[in-house]
């Protein structure tokens, strides 16, 4: 913040010296000079400082997963889908009441573009998300599973010097939190470790 005032300070006081007794006529441009030169000499203190702080995780997001049913015939033991279906839904959708059921918290499944899907269920609806958009995780405990997004930030600097304002976040991910026993399930192929 101080390098903001500095550069106000600056660009005035050699405005001054330049336009002297027409200084009030050129105040606009004075103005306009004062914030771009504040605006660049923050945000270049900023990207060339940033790479020192810390970094902190926030999760800006979460919802429970629940748990559904699906036909044991359509889905293997790892929980991969051995039926053609476009959607999830369609996996999910009992055309059998007879046919033996088993429960889970995610299935994974082709789709018609050929791309690995995983699906599941929160509270609300159905949703399923591309593989290589989602990492899975394991939770904390057997009787836990949630999906979560999360955002990597910079940590707030402790000097007065740059604004903590102009620091973007570093990245979001989505994660897929399973209870640990379906976890182990997944082949290793599939798991991705956390970008943070």
């Amino acid at each position: 913040m101080k390098i903001f005032i500095l550069s106000i300070l600056v660009v005035s006081f050699i405005s001054l010296c330049f336009f002297k007794k027409r200084f009030w006529e050129n105040r606009y441009l004075v103005l306009l000079l004062i914030g771009g030169v504040a605006l660049v000499a923050t945000l270049t203190t900023n990207l060339a400082t940033r790479n020192k702080l810390g970094t902190r995780v926030k999760t800006i997001k979460k919802e429970d997963v629940r748990v559904f049913s699906v036909n044991q015939h359509m889905i293997d033991s790892a929980y991969f889908s051995t039926v053609d279906h476009d959607r999830f839904a369609d996996h999910i959708e009992a055309v059998d009441s007879t046919a033996p059921t088993r429960f889970a918290h995610h299935m994974f499944y082709t789709n018609d573009d050929d791309d690995l899907c995983i699906g599941f269920a929160t509270e609300d609806k159905l949703k399923a998300m591309q593989l290589h958009y989602t990492y899975i995780a394991p939770s904390e405990s057997e009787g836990e599973a949630y999906y979560a997004k999360l955002r990597q930030y910079y940590n707030k600097r402790s000097d007065k010097w740059v604004a903590n304002i102009s620091l973007p976040f570093i990245k979001t991910i989505t994660c897929l939190y399973l209870p640990p026993s379906e976890y182990a399930t997944i082949p290793d192929s599939l798991i991705r470790e956390l970008p943070f």
